[in-house]
């Protein structure tokens, strides 16, 4: 199949109003089109690539500029890691770091930085990422530890109040707090839908230890993210503490299976189900993960449960404005983040163990220059597929 046929196959049973928009912004951006294609990346890779021989770990599936981010977890401290788990599974450790090194190219025009720079970037990404590795030690990013941008940034995550963001998703008439529908990050259920999955969750929220605190107050469609568009996503208000001040957000997003799972040579866990497989990779490689984190099924859907936070808790790198000392600094905590990630959960279910990993960072580091030379050639292949993409948008081959 061309790149277009490929595209609209995977997204073929997405909710039609709402791919609308992933298409839209597949278009407008060549990053958000890459994004959006994890697919096609891990198609790609060859039967017989060198990438397949890495160590096993458990991956993130779709490892991107950003897909890092800061969160709050259930102490409220602020984290900065990886915090988008949807494609994870047990796989070899060079497909997020070459997947990484991509979007470092990829997103080089919005950096601001140019193709040298770019190149020095994902040298610096690689090697750390192999140094910290073979280092063999795991360590916490937090704002103790942080410093110069990162160390601003968590301690600004820090000090953002749960009921300033209360305040700006929601609106109280007569003394209850509703959501606010803007129909650009909310948008309203038809009253069918929202009775239909008010009642399915909260008959899940009756099973839980704490009943009162996931009590439903109300219940929206939530519009966020590039990849996951189309997929079912709400935003859920519940009694928390209580109302009107205690109340909490919450993300509840659709799962599928992992879109790189058939395109490699490992046999998975057998998990409970999609969403019991994101969270319990999160529970592995994260220090500590978001609050209030957990799956659920609601009828015959799957689904992750955490705490809504701002989409401010991530990087701006428009402030970055090609500052190459800056740039440097991210990466190097984001391949530091990851190394430590893969260390945390290694020896589990058969991931290869610290020791292994040890071994690999230290005796195949001639593999750095592949995994970069693939990294790049396979930037040429990307924009190459967002003009056929484009061509075919124009020529209402996406229409809906």
């Amino acid at each position: 199949m061309d790149v277009a046929e490929r595209i609209r196959t995977f997204n073929r049973d997405r909710l039609p109003e709402f791919l609308r928009l992933k298409y839209q912004a597949m278009y407008d951006d060549k990053y958000r089109f890459f994004r959006a294609t994890a697919h096609l990346f891990f198609e790609d890779i060859p039967k017989m690539s060198f990438l397949h021989s890495s160590p096993l770990v458990w991956i993130c599936g779709d490892l991107h500029l950003e897909n890092y981010g800061s969160y709050k977890g259930d102490n409220r401290l602020a984290y900065f890691n990886v915090n988008d788990f949807d494609e994870c599974l047990l796989g070899p450790c060079l497909f997020d770091i070459v997947r990484m090194l991509c979007s470092i190219y990829v997103a080089s025009d919005n950096l601001h930085v140019s193709k040298k720079d770019a190149d020095y970037l994902v040298q610096y990404y690689t090697d750390n990422y192999f140094n910290k590795l073979e280092q063999g030690y795991i360590r916490v990013l937090e704002k103790e530890t942080a410093k110069g941008i990162m160390k601003k940034f968590l301690r600004e995550i820090e000090g953002r109040k749960r009921k300033k963001f209360l305040a700006k998703k929601t609106i109280i008439e007569k003394g209850r707090r509703k959501f606010k529908i803007d129909d650009n990050h909310l948008s309203r259920l038809s009253k069918t839908d929202k009775e239909q999955l008010s009642s399915l969750y909260s008959k899940w929220a009756k099973s839980m230890p704490d009943a009162a605190f996931y009590r439903l107050k109300d219940i929206a469609f939530r519009i966020a993210g590039t990849s996951s568009l189309g997929l079912r996503r709400y935003a859920v208000l519940i009694e928390g503490y209580g109302s009107p001040d205690g109340n909490f957000l919450l993300d509840l997003k659709e799962t599928r299976k992992s879109c790189v799972e058939k395109y490699i040579k490992v046999s998975q866990p057998s998990w409970q189900h999609e969403a019991h497989r994101i969270t319990e990779v999160q529970r592995r490689v994260l220090s500590d993960p978001p609050a209030l984190l957990d799956s659920l099924q609601l009828s015959n859907r799957n689904f992750v449960l955490k705490e809504l936070q701002p989409l401010a808790d991530r990087i701006d790198y428009g402030l970055f404005d090609g500052n190459l000392n800056k740039l440097k600094q991210m990466l190097e905590n984001m391949s530091s983040i990851y190394a430590w990630s893969n260390l945390r959960s290694s020896g589990r279910q058969n991931s290869a163990v610290a020791d292994e990993l040890i071994r690999f960072a230290r005796n195949e580091k001639a593999m750095k220059k592949e995994v970069i030379r693939y990294a790049y050639t396979y930037t040429k292949t990307l924009s190459a597929y967002h003009q056929a993409f484009r061509k075919a948008f124009d020529k209402n081959y996406f229409k809906i």
